[in-house]
């Protein structure tokens, strides 16, 4: 389901398109992969989302990105894929952020 999400709100040119719920679908989705152990799977699941520019870094994206940062902090934490990942979360914030659109 999180992964149909994810392709619904792949689109830019749809009308109702936005990235911040592309964003969100895309952090669920790491979350979703990160429950079930895959660490590589929620890397490649927020990779989109880490890869926006800090100019679109609201505080609704950061805060997703931040859950999914958190969700690192489980089982699989001592792995060092996981620690990368979190690290790159926790610098993701920019110092100031986008209002929304």
């Amino acid at each position: 389901m999180a992964e149909e999400a994810v392709e619904s709100f792949s689109d830019p040119t749809a009308p109702d398109w936005a990235f911040g719920d592309q964003a969100g679908a895309q952090c669920n989705l790491a979350l979703i992969r990160l429950q079930n152990g895959e660490i590589d799977g929620a890397a490649e699941a927020i990779r989109p989302v880490l890869d926006l520019a800090p100019a679109q870094r609201n505080r609704g994206i950061v805060v997703s990105a931040a859950r999914v940062g958190s969700a690192l902090l489980g089982p699989a934490r001592d792995t060092v894929s996981a620690q990368e990942l979190r690290a790159e979360i926790e610098a993701y914030s920019p110092s100031r952020l986008a209002l929304p659109s």
